[in-house]
Parts: C-alpha cells; structure tokens; sequence
C-alpha cells in the first residue's frame, strides 16, 4: 500500500498526515484564513499543485472546482466543448471498429433505449441541465447524484460517450456503460438483480460476466463501478477514495477499479 505525503499547514506549520487531515485542520483552526475565491479542499489542492484553476480539455479555458471530485471540471461553461468531446469519441470508434449494422450501431442502440416505455428525461435543480434516462433504476442514480450529492451536472454524462466489444456465442456485440464522470474517467452502470424469466436471467448473467471482463480488463484505461440495487454505499466509498487520491503525489496515485 503507497504511502501517503505529510503536509505542512501553511498557517501554522503543523503536519498532517495527508492531505484529508490538512484539509480538516483547516477547517477547525484556519477556516477564516483561507482565500474568499477558493473553498478549503480546493486551496489544500492549490498548495499541492500550484494550480489556481482547471484547463478545458478542449479549448484550454480555465475551468471551476468540483466539490464532488475534489478536483477541477474537465470543461469549462461553454456547451460546444463538451460535444466536440462526444464527437471526438464517436470518430475514434467509427475509425477503429468501422460501419456496423443497424441492429449493433451503438447510435441506433441508444434511441432504440430513449424510445422505450419507461423512458423520460431528468431536469436537474438547476432547471438548467437535463439527462434522459432509460428506466427507473437510471432515474434514482440521477436524483441521487443530484439531490444527495449536489453533483456538478457538467461532469456527468449519459449515456457514457464510449462504446465497448464483447463476443458473446461467437458473435460481436457492443454495450455502452449507463453514466460516465469525465473528471474521474470513471464509467458506471447502474442494474438490478431481477429478471422476470430464468432462462432470460441466464444469459443476462453470461453477458454480464462478459461485459465485466472486458470493462475490467482495461483498468489501465478508465475506472469502472457497478451499482446494483439502488446501494450507493460503494460510490461514496468511491469518491471518498478519489478525493485522498488527488491529494497524493503523482508517483502514489494508481487506479480503483471496483465491480459491485
């Protein structure tokens, strides 16, 4: 297990521990020190890494903290970088896996699932941002997100711009993970345990295992959490874990990748 960095307060010269521990310091003894434009997990970052802001992956403009990460947005407040990041995606699986069918075109997948029944769309407290979803197990993550965590909107994404391979009795078949953290390169499904047949909940269960393989497979690449049953229990243990790990130096950060 890595071991964490000491941290010197730089309002009276006691270390903490880590980073988590300053940052707690701080606000029993030096909340009114801290600078008015920063919050004080936001300014123990500063003092980490010398960095007053974000940079939009996209267009360079300076981007805002996010309280839930613990770490700058990936975007700045402009819409268009967000979708020049969807696009840029799109074309990456278009030059790498080519033209398939209609019936496993990721595009047509995705409003096959906004057509069903049980679809809406989710406005979020700000009455600004809205997300489609594809059934009530989506609806709930989305409110949590938004209700319970007060998540920033701009660093959610569904369904996740990304498309993953399996092959399943011979065949190719796709999936596309329900939500995706671009700050956190974290992708998420949410699911049930039930199922109305057991010969369906069979194969459901193959594939399953299948599309776990693959999606843990590339640890390197991303992070990866299933939430089962509406228990948030393991992204919060998840964001918790993120935040300590953005306090880290960069030679100790290494990847969580959890199933459920």
């Amino acid at each position: 297990m890595p071991r964490t960095k000491k941290m010197r307060c730089p309002f009276c010269d006691q270390i903490a521990p880590d980073g988590q521990r300053l940052i707690s310091h701080i606000e029993r003894k030096h909340a009114d020190e801290v600078p008015d434009n920063m919050k004080i997990d936001q300014y123990v970052y500063f003092l980490k890494t010398g960095k007053e802001n974000g940079r939009c992956v996209i267009c360079g403009n300076p981007t805002g903290w996010n309280e839930s990460t613990g770490k700058y947005k990936r975007f700045c407040e402009n819409p268009a970088c967000k979708n020049k990041y969807r696009e840029t995606f799109k074309n990456r699986m278009i030059n790498r896996y080519g033209k398939t069918t209609l019936l496993n075109d990721p595009a047509q997948q995705k409003i096959m699932l906004a057509n069903r029944s049980i679809s809406g769309e989710y406005v979020w407290s700000d009455h600004v941002h809205k997300f489609a979803y594809t059934g009530t197990y989506e609806l709930d993550f989305l409110k949590f997100m938004d209700e319970c965590l007060e998540m920033d909107p701009d660093d959610l994404m569904a369904p996740s711009p990304h498309t993953y391979y399996y092959v399943y009795n011979g065949e190719k078949h796709f999936y596309i993970p329900d939500f995706f953290i671009p700050s956190l390169n974290l992708e998420l499904e949410v699911k049930t345990h039930e199922n109305m047949h057991h010969k369906i909940q069979a194969v459901d269960a193959v594939k399953e295992k299948l599309k776990d393989q693959v999606m843990l497979g590339n640890k390197n690449t991303f992070d990866y959490l299933k939430i089962v049953d509406k228990n948030y229990m393991s992204l919060l243990d998840y964001f918790q874990r993120a935040k300590e790990r953005s306090l880290e130096p960069e030679e100790m950060k290494h990847k969580i990748v959890m199933s459920y």
